[in-house]
């Protein structure tokens, strides 16, 4: 063998390796974004399922009534929450990855005297753990919610 022909070796193996490394990295890119994907998923569930319940019945922290879509979302005990998932539980386990969601409600203060609040904020974090690094990670979403009826 030649110098040439080692040269021309080593070059295609590197070539090989750059390619097989960029093809690495970019497919932990993708598995990220699923991950910010499936915690925007939950996020976006919460604050849906806030929008359609009824004003009585979506609760706030202060409260402490079981039959509150906020203690829904802070229990996975409803008959609904079963092993597939159905329902709305504060720990979602996705492959290998947990996705913890906490939601929480504030009642807005009235500022007519004598008159009760008809405006709740709405704040939902979705946290977890990145797999590749063991970083913990966070997705917060915000509304608020007015009593129309």
């Amino acid at each position: 063998m030649s110098f040439i022909e080692i040269l021309v070796a080593f070059s295609l193996m590197s070539l090989l390796f750059v390619i097989g490394w960029s093809i690495s990295n970019s497919l932990i890119g993708v598995k990220k974004v699923r991950n910010y994907e499936m915690a925007i998923a939950l996020a976006t569930q919460a604050l849906e399922a806030v929008r359609a319940a009824r004003f009585r019945e979506i609760g706030s922290d202060r409260e402490n009534s079981k039959d509150t879509l906020i203690t829904d979302f802070s229990s996975s005990q409803n008959v609904f929450d079963g092993e597939k998932g159905e329902g709305f539980v504060p720990l979602v386990k996705v492959g290998d990855i947990e996705f913890q969601r906490e939601l929480h409600i504030q009642d807005c203060p009235s500022m007519i005297e004598g008159f009760p609040s008809v405006l709740k904020l709405v704040q939902v974090r979705v946290t977890w753990k990145a797999p590749e690094d063991d970083t913990g990670l966070t997705f917060e979403a915000g509304t608020t919610v007015a009593d129309t009826w």
